[in-house]
C-alpha cells in the first residue's frame, strides 16, 4: 500500500482525496520496515538512477493532481507529482499517424492475446503509434490501496477505453492493480530541478502496445515522446506477415536465468522464447557469454580517434570487433541494440583507411537505414557516398601509418 502526507489538486476529486487533508503527516509516514524494502529496490535499480533515494523523505515530498489528457482522437487519465504535470507541454505535438493494416490482435497460446504482422514489415518501419490509456507515478505516495487509485483513474477514461483497458491480461487473480502492473510499460517524464524530485521512471499502460508479448531477442521496439505523448513501436529487423510483434520487458544481455528470474518475479511467467528454450547447457553458456560481450561492447571498446593516431594498434582492429559484435547480434536476436551503430562504425573505420570501396559498401547500408528512420541523417551520409573524401575523417590511420603516436 502507498503512503503520504499529501495534497492533491482536481477539479473532480475521488471520495479518498478528501481523506488525505484531514491526515497528520507523522500518523501518515510510511513505516520503517515498509521504507526499508523500497529504498532497497530503488537504490539498487540503476535504471532509476536514485542511489541516495530516501523513501520517507520522498513521500513528504509529494503533491499529486489527478486529471484527464485530451487529444484529437484518445482521452488519458493520469495521476502525477504537481511539479511533473507542471513540466509537461502546454500543447502536445500532433503525433505520426499508426500505419494501416500494419498488425492484428490474436491468440498467442499460453502468453494469452499477442500482435502479430499482417503485413510484411521491413526493419525500421513504424509499426503502431498511440497514446497511454492511464500514466502513474512509479511509487505512489498515497495512504490509498493502490486498487482504489486505479479504479479511479479508469472510472475516469471514456466508456470504450475503459472497456478495452480492462480486457488486458489480468493474471492469477483478475484484478485491476494486476492488469496495470502485468500490463505497464515505463515511459520517462521530465522531473523539476528540486532537492527531493519525482522518479523519471511512470508507468503507462497501452491499449494495444501492452499486449506486445515478451521475447529475449524481439523483433520490435518502441520509444517514448513527450512531445507528443506517444508511444512509437517499431521493426528492428523484418517482420514477416504471420510472425507475433515482440518487445523485451527486461535486459537482453542479462544471462539467461537472470532474466528468466526477473519475469518470473515480475510478470509471473517462464520465458520459453527460442532465445531462452536452448538444446543444452553448453548452448545456454554460450549465449550468455555473448549476451555479456555485447553488455560490455561500448565500455571496452578502444576509441575511433585513439585507433587512428595509436599506430600499435592494427588496422582492422576496430572492424573486426563491430562484425563480431553483428555476428552475435545476429546470432541472438538482438537488433534492438541498435545494430546500425556498428555498421556506422565499420564505414567510418574503412572512412579512416581510405578504402573507397569497402567505405561505400558499409556507408550504404547505414544510409538506407536511416532513409526510413533519420531522412536528415541519410542525406549526410548520401553525401560521403557521392565523395568519399568529404567524410571528415578521410583517411586519418592512413595518414598517421608508420609515424610515432601524439
Amino acid at each position: 500500500m502507498p503512503f503520504a502526507s499529501t495534497t492533491f489538486v482536481d477539479s473532480s476529486r475521488p471520495a479518498w482525496c478528501s481523506s488525505l487533508a484531514s491526515n497528520s503527516s507523522a500518523s501518515q509516514a510510511p513505516p520503517p520496515h515498509v521504507c526499508a524494502r523500497i529504498n532497497a529496490c530503488v537504490t539498487s535499480n540503476p535504471a532509476l538512477a536514485r542511489p541516495l533515494f530516501d523513501f520517507a523523505e520522498h513521500v513528504r515530498s509529494r503533491s499529486y493532481v489527478i486529471r484527464n489528457l485530451v487529444f484529437k482522437d484518445f482521452e488519458s487519465s493520469v495521476l502525477l507529482d504537481q511539479g511533473v504535470e507542471r513540466m509537461l507541454p502546454r500543447t502536445f505535438h500532433v503525433p505520426y499517424a499508426t500505419p494501416l493494416s500494419t498488425f492484428r490482435i490474436g491468440d498467442a497460446g499460453d502468453k494469452g492475446q499477442g500482435i502479430f504482422a499482417q503485413t510484411d514489415i521491413p526493419a525500421g518501419d513504424l509499426i503502431l503509434v498511440e497514446h497511454p490509456a492511464i500514466v502513474v507515478p512509479y511509487l505512489v505516495g498515497l495512504n490509498v490501496p493502490l486498487a482504489d487509485i486505479y479504479a479511479s483513474l479508469v472510472d475516469r477514461l471514456p466508456y470504450e477505453t475503459r472497456i478495452e483497458l480492462l480486457q488486458l491480461y489480468s493474471g492469477k487473480h483478475n484484478s485491476l492493480q494486476d492488469i496495470v502492473h502485468l500490463n505497464e510499460l515505463g515511459i520517462q517524464l521530465e522531473v523539476p530541478d528540486v532537492s527531493l524530485p519525482e522518479l523519471t521512471t511512470h508507468r503507462a499502460v497501452f491499449l494495444q502496445a501492452s499486449r506486445c508479448n515478451h521475447s529475449c531477442g524481439p523483433n520490435a521496439r518502441w520509444e517514448w515522446d513527450t512531445s507528443t505523448f506517444s508511444l512509437y513501436l517499431s521493426a528492428v529487423r523484418p517482420i514477416m506477415k504471420g510472425d507475433e510483434i515482440t518487445i523485451h520487458y527486461t535486459s537482453c544481455t542479462s544471462q539467461r536465468h537472470t532474466r528468466q528470474a526477473i519475469l518470473q518475479a515480475q510478470y509471473g511467467f517462464i520465458c520459453r522464447c527460442s532465445y531462452c528454450n536452448l538444446p543444452s547447457k553448453d548452448a545456454v553458456r554460450r549465449s550468455d557469454v555473448a549476451r555479456m560481450a555485447l553488455d560490455q561492447f561500448w565500455s571496452t571498446l578502444p576509441l575511433f580517434e585513439g585507433w587512428c593516431l595509436d599506430t600499435s594498434l592494427p588496422d582492422d582492429m576496430l572492424i573486426k570487433l563491430h562484425v563480431e559484435a553483428l555476428h552475435m547480434i545476429e546470432q541472438e536476436g538482438l537488433q534492438v541494440l541498435d545494430a546500425e551503430r556498428h555498421v556506422d562504425a565499420i564505414a567510418m573505420c574503412y572512412g579512416a583507411l581510405a578504402d573507397t570501396e569497402m567505405f561505400r559498401a558499409w556507408t550504404e547500408r547505414v544510409r538506407d537505414v536511416k532513409t526510413g528512420t533519420d531522412p536528415a541523417r541519410a542525406l549526410v551520409f548520401a553525401k560521403w557516398l557521392s565523395n568519399p573524401t568529404s567524410f571528415p575523417a578521410w583517411g586519418w590511420k592512413r595518414t598517421f601509418r608508420g609515424r610515432s603516436r601524439f
